[in-house]
């Protein structure tokens, strides 16, 4: 009884390993071709659904990071970011993206910071005309 129950266990579980792969590999798919229509909410819930699989690499996390970025999630765009650079240092892809990334913040909060000083200077000058 034994020797058909260990190598039926071992058929189950290289089974379920590859039902899993496929699984993966379905849902990578349609998550690329959903960030390829701009679609990225629909794609990060994809992407989010391979990690929970059990599917961890930079890719994944950069995908995720791209996609919190243009929902305009930067706090949590850069801790994604930061996990994929983690497992992948060397990626130039990934620099790449972070690193246009930190650009952006940069920008923006130079922008943000001048209209705050054009709005000052509005109301400041408002105060003079009276």
């Amino acid at each position: 009884m034994k020797k058909f129950i260990i190598p039926f266990l071992i058929m189950a579980v290289f089974g379920a390993c590859s039902a899993n792969k496929n699984v993966v590999n379905t849902e990578l798919g349609f998550a690329n071709k959903l960030a390829a229509q701009g679609l990225w909410k629909e794609a990060r819930y994809r992407w989010e659904k391979v990690l929970e699989a059990g599917k961890e690499n930079a890719a994944i996390y950069n995908n995720i990071a791209i996609s919190l970025e243009t929902a305009g999630d930067f706090k949590e765009a850069d801790v994604f970011y930061k996990k994929a650079l983690k497992l992948a240092p060397n990626n130039s892809t990934i620099k790449d993206n972070y690193e246009k990334f930190q650009k952006y913040l940069k920008n923006e909060d130079a922008e943000v910071e001048e209209d705050r000083n054009k709005n000052d200077k509005k109301k400041n000058g408002k105060k003079r005309d009276i």
